[in-house]
């Protein structure tokens, strides 16, 4: 009992840090003024908290943004378009168009592995 625990700490923590960063930065996908789908991933600032998604009649645009300034007033403004839907998020990629963030899907497929681990090992 007491080997299973001396290799079941330090794989713990080595599954650990690989999903989680050092550092955070939000990450969004950023493509202004787009119509066809935005794969170009960027590490938001600080001071943006949030990723947009804007649908306006001919463009679709995905970035950084400022969660305090995700309202239609400053949308209009900031994106000169007249109408538009829109969405801010405030997860890793969460403004792609599926709307699974990358980390999201790891998370959801390394549980089973953890769990199986935290079986054998406990």
């Amino acid at each position: 009992m007491e080997s299973k625990g001396r290799f079941f700490l330090p794989g713990l923590l080595l599954i650990l840090s690989v999903l989680c960063q050092s550092g955070y930065s939000l990450q969004c996908y950023q493509c202004p003024n787009t119509s066809g789908k935005c794969t170009t991933v960027v590490n938001c600032t600080a001071t943006q908290n949030a990723c947009l998604l804007a649908r306006a009649e001919t463009r679709t645009y995905y970035r950084c943004w400022r969660l305090e300034n995700c309202n239609f007033d400053s949308l209009k403004r900031d994106l000169g378009e007249k109408s538009l839907t829109y969405n801010c998020c405030q997860n890793n990629l969460c403004n792609g168009s599926d709307g699974m963030s990358k980390m999201g899907s790891t998370i959801l497929l390394v549980t089973p592995l953890l769990a199986a681990f935290w079986s054998v090992f406990i």
